[in-house]
C-alpha cells in the first residue's frame, strides 16, 4: 500500500509532463515544414496522419492540409534521379511513394549510386592495404628485394584505386 501511495503522485508527474511536451511540440510544428521532410524523406504521408492524430489530443489544432501540401513538395524533390542516385550512394533503397513515371526514371541511378557505395567500399579497402605496405616499406629491417617488391606492390595498388576513381567519376556524370 505505501508503495502505491508514493508511485501514484510521481506517476501523475510524469503524464503530466509527457502531456506538457506533447502540447509544446503541437504548437510549435511547423506543419508545412514537416509534410515537406515526410516527403523528402520518401516516407509515408501516414507519417502525418499520425503526428495529427498525436495532436488533437492536445491543446494545439494540427493543420494536416499544411502536412499535406508540404508532403508533395517534398516528394517532389525526393522523387528525382539526382536524389535516386544520392539513396543509392548511401546505401538506402528507394521508396515506393513516387508516381510508376517517376520511379522508373529513378531505378537506374539508384542502381549507379549503389555501385558508387561499392566501388567506395573499395577503394577505401585498397587504400588501406596501399597504407599497410608503405609502414612495411619504410621498416628497416627488411632487404632492399623485399622493399622493392613492396614498391611495386603499392604501385599495383595506387592504379586499381585510380581505375575505380575513375568509374567513379563516370558515374557521377551520368547521374
Amino acid at each position: 500500500m505505501h508503495l502505491r501511495v508514493l508511485l501514484l503522485p510521481s506517476l501523475i508527474v510524469t503524464l503530466t509532463s509527457c502531456a506538457e511536451i506533447t502540447d509544446l511540440h503541437c504548437a510549435n510544428i511547423n506543419w508545412y515544414n514537416f509534410g515537406y521532410q515526410t516527403g523528402l524523406d520518401g516516407k509515408p504521408s501516414s507519417v502525418i496522419t499520425s503526428e495529427a492524430g498525436i495532436c488533437r489530443a492536445s491543446a494545439a489544432a494540427p493543420r494536416e492540409d499544411l502536412a499535406l501540401q508540404g508532403y508533395r513538395a517534398g516528394l517532389e524533390n525526393y522523387c528525382t534521379p539526382t536524389n535516386a542516385f544520392r539513396i543509392g550512394q548511401r546505401g538506402g533503397a528507394l521508396s515506393s511513394f513516387c508516381a510508376p513515371e517517376k520511379l522508373s526514371l529513378m531505378r537506374q541511378p539508384h542502381q549507379n549510386g549503389l555501385q558508387d557505395r561499392r566501388l567506395s567500399r573499395q577503394i577505401r579497402e585498397l587504400e588501406t592495404e596501399r597504407d599497410r605496405l608503405r609502414d612495411q616499406r619504410d621498416r628497416i629491417d627488411i632487404d632492399e628485394d623485399r622493399r622493392a617488391e613492396i614498391r611495386r606492390d603499392i604501385r599495383a595498388l595506387e592504379r586499381r584505386i585510380d581505375r575505380l576513381e575513375d568509374r567513379r567519376l563516370l558515374l557521377s556524370l551520368v547521374n
